[in-house]
């Protein structure tokens, strides 16, 4: 025979595994725009600076641009500019 305190313990460990299945919170993905000669690395540290809540995502996608805003910077050494 099935009591009310087994149904409610079963409850209780049905709910316990759904919250365990949902993720904590869902997938978050940034667009980082980037100068074409603009290193990935300082674009990331410019767009964190500038959007701090934007530290916890979990992929960051390029969004390149001829932006006149956007630090040129050229990839080659000092050597190879002259």
């Amino acid at each position: 025979m099935v009591t009310s305190s087994i149904i409610n313990r079963l409850s209780q460990a049905i709910d316990l595994i759904e919250k365990r299945s949902q993720p904590p919170r869902p997938f978050k993905v940034v667009k980082i725009r980037r100068g074409w000669n603009e290193e990935p690395d300082v674009a990331r540290d410019r767009h964190f600076a500038a959007h701090p809540e934007d530290l916890d995502a979990d992929v960051g996608i390029f969004h390149f641009c001829d932006d006149p805003e956007l630090p040129e910077q050229n990839t080659a050494s000092p050597a190879e500019k002259t």
